[in-house]
Formats: structure tokens, sequence, C-alpha cells
């Protein structure tokens, strides 16, 4: 083999070597992005797609299909380990407690089984359908990672609107987005409110319910 052809053959390793390493690059960027505050709130069905039917468990132990319409509907992906659940739920109770049903429907959705449903309400004490996802999937239908993450769905079925809801501004804003600023006036302030710290790490906003997988902690 000729010293040029050596030094072609060098090159293409070399053009190969490099390509990798930009794969890499691209690839560790791409997973600090979905990491972050901003990354979580691309999550979820997106706005403007029908909302599918959610598979679940009540906290009774009754199987049951929950599907949107005819009212609107807030349906929050909570759990009761979740620590920022316990700075939002109480707003979202308070909320269900004083709207009634026909005017926004509200949903509670936990990975798990019948016993997470029955620990998430009785822990927030919330007066609304309480589901466990059981083996429905719930969490991979509605693309939910993080929790506590809303949505808000018009009686058309369709998402309005969507994000992680880690604080009562952040549920203020949810419903807003969707046009109900009434309702977002009703959520009170928050004493954890506080200033926007900037983008933060998924593990601070949230439950990272793919994080508790890989160290093998279940519900």
């Amino acid at each position: 083999m000729s010293a040029f052809q050596v030094s072609y053959v060098f090159l293409w390793l070399l053009v190969l070597v490099m390509a990798a390493l930009v794969l890499l690059l691209y690839r560790h960027f791409g997973l600090v992005s979905m990491g972050t505050l901003e990354g979580v709130q691309r999550d979820g069905v997106p706005v403007g797609e029908l909302a599918p039917a959610v598979l679940g468990i009540s906290a009774d132990g009754e199987p049951v299909t929950w599907s949107p319409g005819p009212e609107p509907a807030l349906l929050i992906f909570g759990s009761p380990e979740c620590e920022p659940c316990q700075t939002v739920l109480p707003h979202v109770r308070r909320l269900a407690m004083t709207v009634p049903q026909q005017v926004l429907q509200v949903v509670a959705v936990t990975e798990g089984r019948e016993d997470a449903a029955v620990r998430l309400r009785e822990k927030f004490q919330l007066p609304v359908p309480c589901l466990a996802e059981g083996g429905g999937g719930a969490f991979s239908t509605y693309r939910v990672r993080v929790t506590p993450f809303g949505f808000v769905i018009g009686e058309d079925g369709r998402v309005r609107a969507k994000g992680l809801c880690n604080e009562a501004a952040r549920l203020r804003e949810l419903l807003s987005a969707a046009g109900m600023n009434e309702l977002a006036g009703m959520v009170a302030a928050d004493d954890s409110d506080g200033a926007r710290r900037g983008v933060r790490e998924v593990r601070e906003p949230g439950y990272d319910r793919a994080e508790r997988e890989e160290k093998g902690v279940t519900t």
C-alpha cells in the first residue's frame, strides 16, 4: 500500500472518529436540555392534539376509563412521594371544591396500583377522581416524565395547555394559557412561589419517574 493510500485511509478514520464525537456531544447536550425546566415544559401531548383516554384503577379498586368531555378538564399527574405535589395539590383541592364540575372537571393520576391512588387521595384529601395507571400506561400515553404535570383539556377534547405545575404560580399560568383567567385568579398566591431562579434541573422542580425506576424505587 502506497503512502498516499495509507494517508487516505487514515483521513477517513479521522473523519469517522470526529463524526462519532460530534454525535456524542449532540446526545449530551440533548440530554442536558431534556433535564432542564425548559426541557420538561416541552413534554406532554402537544397543545391542539386530542387528549387520549386514561385507563386506570380508581382508589376504590375499580377499573376506570376516563375520557375528555363534555366539560373542560384539569388533568394532574402527581405522586404521593412527590415533594412539589405537596405545594400544588392543596391548591388543586381548593379549586375542585370551589368550581362546579360542569365548569371544570379535575382528575388526578398517579403511577402504581390501587394503593397509590388511595395514598394520593388521602394524603392530599382530594375530592376528585384519583386514578392509578396500573397497566394502562397513562404516563407514557401522555408523555409525562416529571410530576406534578398538568393538562387543561377543552370541551372539544383537545389539549388547551400543558406544563409542569411545581408551584401555585405555574398552576395559574397553566389555567391562563388555556384562557381560564377567572379560574387562574382563584388559585391563591403561594409563599413558595418567590422569584424565578432560572432554568433548573429536573430533580429540583419535580418527581423524576425515570430516575426512581433506575434506582429500583416503586410505589
